[in-house]
């Protein structure tokens, strides 16, 4: 069988040896279907399934076993596959780049647009996702560079990680809010109130909790969500607070909220991350050096 038969034999099986279910799922006709089978049967001289009036009814042993290998070898060609529109991806000059949803728009949006439009033969994929999956995705070198929130938790000696952004975590809430009037507000004042904050994918989901903990606070976390439009959103005729970054300051109407800075607050530091070696092709050298160009910040 060729990846293709493999693939019609997984979907039989899948199917609970439904030839007609099977079919109607992978678009071909039940009879070309049945015919393969057959065929296959004939030639190896090898039965794969146990038959009950002309229709088949389950895997024979045999059967059974070319299963496994089936599923094996499709994941293998998957990989492969992978690996091929990797490489040449490479070699057309394509950099992957991964960074959360948030930071591409808040901070990467007109660097990209002048980025490519000065470099038009360089190819950039952007990846979009949490703070975890885009750092599984970069260890395992699915992406050739990867944005993500301070701690990183990457090896040092074999990443390289430059800050791009230095800012903070602060509430967000309504302007009628009880805590609306002060300049700046502790942990404990917090509270007492429910607090809206990013989902379990990103980073900074865990940093409140782990502010939460630090400051001995009992407040509920009630609205999570990948969207700050939605937790914004529930601050507005509510007396939740929204722990989330600053900068997304810049895409509220003032009138719609106000926000308070922590006395002692959770770091929001974006960074930059690429492997460490020996030698860079010349568009991830452009890359690299036009991003560090862009977002450069003297540390104080």
């Amino acid at each position: 069988m060729d990846i293709t038969q493999l693939n019609y034999f997984i979907n039989i099986v899948e199917c609970g040896c439904n030839l007609s279910l099977a079919a109607k799922k992978i678009h071909i006709s039940q009879s070309a279907l049945s015919q393969m089978i057959t065929n296959f049967e004939k030639e190896e001289e090898l039965n794969l399934f146990y038959r009950k009036n002309g229709r088949l009814e389950e895997l024979t042993p045999s059967g059974t076993m070319l299963y496994r290998y089936a599923l094996d070898m499709l994941k293998l060609h998957g990989e492969m596959k992978g690996m091929i529109r990797k490489e040449s991806s490479k070699q057309k000059g394509t950099i992957r780049i991964g960074m959360p949803s948030l930071i591409l728009r808040v901070l990467f949006s007109k660097f990209f647009s002048k980025f490519i439009v000065g470099n038009p033969e360089i190819k950039i994929e952007i990846v979009e996702d949490g703070s975890h999956e885009l750092r599984r995705m970069f260890l395992q070198k699915d992406l050739d560079y990867v944005v993500l929130i301070e701690p990183t938790n990457l090896d040092p000696k074999s990443f390289e990680e430059h800050v791009i952004q230095i800012d903070e975590m602060t509430a967000f809430m309504s302007p009628t809010h009880p805590l609306g009037k002060k300049n700046k507000i502790n942990w404990k004042d917090i509270n007492d109130y429910p607090i809206a904050t990013f989902n379990e994918s990103f980073v900074t989901n865990d940093l409140v909790k782990r502010a939460f903990k630090e400051n001995q606070l009992n407040a509920e976390i009630i609205f999570t969500s990948s969207s700050w439009d939605f937790l914004i959103e529930t601050t507005r005729h509510s007396d939740t607070i929204a722990i989330l970054p600053s900068p997304i300051r810049r895409y509220l109407s003032s009138d719609e909220y106000v926000e308070k800075s922590f006395k002692n607050p959770i770091p929001f530091n974006v960074l930059l991350c690429r492997p460490i070696k020996n030698n860079y092709s010349a568009v991830e050298t452009a890359l690299h050096e036009s991003v560090l160009s862009y977002f450069y910040q003297p540390m104080e």
